[in-house]
């Protein structure tokens, strides 16, 4: 090991170090107490559930008390992520009169099974699917939504409950099994030494990223049974997960004639944050198109 590499190790470990010395921030996760206080100032009354689904601990927030004649809309999370990841999408007014809406810890994140990597896609999707179980019907289905790595396991929810599905909103998701992209500073999560010392969300993000290839090879030959329409939306940008490839990918196996494709142009990964507003807008047309379909 020469010195830079020695030096610049331990500069990271500092860095690490800070990082996990900011609290709950570090562990990519949001209390009870502080949902309470956000939704209270938006004058939202929001409901924060704990529940046991195939002997695991899953909590899952909703924006208001639950209302049986409007549809719901699903958010998934990414990795690291937490259901705080759409918080301003719970919070928007035009949103909470349309749908109910509900964002999930899934499992190994937030309040769910904490610090636990669960690295199977079919496993995440199907501790989701009793909540779509729960608030969605054939009469009255739901709108999924996923991104990054929440995108596959909202399209496996699609996959083995498609009638409780209206549609499915994928925004900057990794779909290519082959270009998943590894960086070097993940290995801190992985070495015996720095391991410790990193957030443990991102270690089993690191851990999930290492299967997540397999995970999705698995799958590939499945989307083409996918039933509800599929909106997907990518940062032209995405150097997380490269647009193109992905957008290819989608076109060759998902079914195209329940595709449609909007890139968000000069944006990167968390447009889905730093664009939320135009997120939202898409979400409120599909929907309102999935609702009526008259509605161009």
């Amino acid at each position: 090991m020469t010195k830079k590499t020695v030096i610049a190790f331990f500069l990271i470990l500092i860095v690490v170090s800070s990082f996990c010395a900011c609290g709950a921030w570090s562990r990519f996760r949001t209390s009870d107490q502080k949902y309470l206080k956000q939704f209270k100032k938006k004058g939202l009354y929001v409901q924060i559930h704990y529940d046991s689904i195939l002997n695991k601990k899953l909590r899952h927030i909703h924006s208001q008390p639950f209302d049986s004649l409007l549809p719901t809309i699903y958010f998934v999370h990414g990795a690291p992520g937490s259901s705080d990841n759409f918080t301003k999408y719970l919070t928007d007014s035009l949103l909470n009169k349309k749908a109910n809406l509900i964002s999930v810890d899934r499992l190994g994140y937030g309040f769910s099974e904490f610090g636990k990597a669960y690295t199977d896609i079919t496993q995440q999707a199907h501790h989701l699917l009793p909540l779509l179980e729960r608030y969605s019907s054939k009469i009255q289905p739901g709108l999924l939504v996923g991104w990054s790595y929440g995108g596959p396991i909202v399209a496996k929810m699609a996959l083995d409950l498609p009638d409780h599905v209206l549609g499915v909103v994928l925004l900057a998701t990794a779909l290519n099994p082959d270009t998943e992209r590894y960086f070097k500073i993940g290995r801190l999560a992985e070495y015996k030494l720095t391991r410790p010392i990193v957030p443990k969300a991102l270690v089993v993000a690191q851990i999930e990223k290492r299967e997540h290839s397999q995970s999705l090879q698995n799958l590939s030959h499945q989307w083409k049974n996918l039933q509800p329409p599929i909106l997907m939306v990518h940062g032209s940008r995405d150097k997380i997960v490269p647009y193109l490839e992905n957008i290819r990918f989608a076109k060759k196996y998902f079914p195209q004639k329940m595709l449609r494709i909007i890139p968000i142009h000069e944006k990167g990964h968390v447009f889905p944050i730093s664009r939320a507003d135009q997120v939202i807008t898409l979400i409120t047309n599909h929907l309102d198109s999935l609702m009526n379909p008259l509605i161009k």
